[in-house]
């Protein structure tokens, strides 16, 4: 079971370097539409958007070593960080997403519910307890 767990959490960085990547890669009719759809944003609204994003991402790859490592803390940093991502796709408003963008972060959401599943109903959440 700790074998499984260990390859969600490398599933989940590939996925998190792959959105990534998909990134620089997304056609120019994409980058258009989300382009025109920020305008009505103010420059310090987007600075203060991307210093969250940073620091939310910086938090994931550290809460991907926490639970590689069965760190307790790393057990409630995950849900914790699940929420606040979930929030703010919620506060990011509409965005266009090309075909990777979609896929990739699909899968990204698939695999984070897989290790909310490990966590809190397998045996695994008892490694965590002995991981502080």
């Amino acid at each position: 079971m700790e074998k499984i767990f260990k390859r969600f959490i490398l599933i989940d960085l590939a996925l998190f370097v792959l959105c990534f990547i998909a990134i620089f890669i997304e056609s120019e009719e994409v980058a258009y539409m989300n382009e025109q759809l920020v305008l009505g944003f103010s420059d310090t609204y987007m600075i203060v958007a991307g210093i969250i994003a940073v620091i939310i991402l910086l938090a994931h790859l550290v809460n991907l070593f926490l639970l590689y490592k069965f760190k307790g803390i790393g057990k409630a940093m995950y849900l914790v960080l699940f929420v606040i991502t979930s929030l703010t796709y919620i506060a990011q408003g509409s965005f266009v997403y090309g075909p990777y963008d979609s896929l990739f972060g699909s899968l990204s959401w698939a695999v984070s519910g897989a290790i909310l599943v490990f966590l809190y109903f397998t045996p695994i959440k008892y490694e965590f307890e002995r991981g502080y």
